[in-house]
């Protein structure tokens, strides 16, 4: 699954947990995993509160569909708006990915804001100052999801603790010479290679042609596709131009050169980040009795997560603005959240116990 190279470390995980009669993917286990989770934590928090059992269930609902709806939603209005003006059937089709923490963040206020009004006939920020604390933890477990899915990529770094995304470029190859990903073999002895002043790491790439003889276009069709010009800026290679480099083996496979852009593993960074968050959280929830002071666990988690994640963000690729651009989508997004968080930590007070 994991091999560490020269220069880079690489991930070559499948996505897919189990692939039979149904599709199980990592993304979807971390997901159900942290509602699971979280709703055992919450749960521990109400009955510490001596709160009625029968709201559990009714949260679970409400947290489960504000979440998934207002991640969605998040997604579809602030990164690919475009894309879904043209495709408006594809808005709800969630299992395709696609989900923004901002848009979550907003809709589970809503969410929660209705739920008092409907079951519990408390304030708002009595039910967000508890399930803040688990959906910390479940943000550490969506982004060890992501990792899994090897997207929401970092940028390019020189260290050997830079990620490749193997399993995600052999598809990419596989895709485009028509043939099945498991076929595709990369030799594991890299070479060191220096391009325009920066070093790479040069991998010969096997790829079977079956009964299909050898096409010059193959070759320079790949390198038009692959080359450093063409490529995406979450790409995690690109191809030589030199046509010559393309050989035919023995054994009727062709030999190509790529080379490998390691990348910063943000989503571990998160991980770490968001779970640190939930520790701090728990902490403040069981031995410091935050949970007397209305809005202190809500804004503490606000704060540091949003902090957190416009910290990371200078480490992320731009998902949509352009490169150019001062600061990126998440991190504009993070900046009022932060605001929001602040507001509320300073501004918490005490709760009178004896109304």
């Amino acid at each position: 699954m994991i091999s560490n190279f020269y220069l880079y470390i690489s991930w070559n995980v499948d996505p897919a947990l189990y692939d039979g009669f149904i599709t199980l993917r990592y993304y979807s286990l971390f997901f159900a995993l942290s509602f699971i989770i979280g709703f055992q934590i919450v749960k521990k928090m109400f009955d510490n509160e001596s709160a009625p059992e029968q709201w559990m269930d009714k949260l679970l609902v409400y947290t489960v569909l504000g979440t998934i709806l207002g991640a969605r939603l998040g997604h579809v209005i602030f990164y690919e708006p475009n894309y879904y003006l043209e495709n408006i059937s594809e808005i709800l089709m969630v299992w395709k990915g696609g989900l923004a923490s901002h848009g979550a963040a907003v809709a589970l206020i809503i969410s929660m804001w209705i739920f008092s009004k409907k079951v519990t006939h408390k304030k708002t920020m009595w039910t967000m100052d508890k399930l803040v604390v688990a959906v910390a933890l479940a943000a550490g477990f969506i982004r060890v999801g992501n990792l899994m899915n090897s997207e929401i990529v970092g940028v390019r770094t020189e260290s050997e603790s830079g990620f490749f995304y193997e399993h995600k470029a052999k598809n990419q190859i596989a895709s485009f010479f028509s043939v099945e990903s498991e076929k595709i073999h990369l030799n594991e002895t890299p070479i060191d290679t220096t391009i325009n002043d920066i070093k790479y790491s040069q991998l010969k790439v096997s790829v079977p042609l079956g009964n299909k003889k050898m096409n010059p276009y193959y070759s320079e069709a790949f390198s038009n596709a692959f080359n450093f010009k063409a490529i995406d800026s979450d790409a995690d290679f690109f191809s030589s131009n030199d046509k010559n480099d393309f050989v035919v083996s023995s054994t009727n496979e062709l030999i190509l050169p790529i080379y490998i852009i390691p990348r910063i593993p943000t989503q571990l960074y998160e991980a770490i980040s968001y779970w640190l968050i939930f520790c701090f959280l728990f902490w403040g929830y069981w031995k410091r009795d935050w949970y007397l002071y209305s809005g202190k666990l809500f804004g503490a988690f606000f704060t540091l997560l949003f902090a957190s994640r416009f910290i990371v963000e200078f480490f992320k690729e731009h998902q949509t603005l352009e490169n150019s651009s001062l600061l990126t989508m998440g991190q504009y997004l993070s900046i009022p959240l932060v605001g929001v968080g602040l507001y509320f930590w300073i501004k918490s007070k005490k709760i009178d116990t004896h109304k």
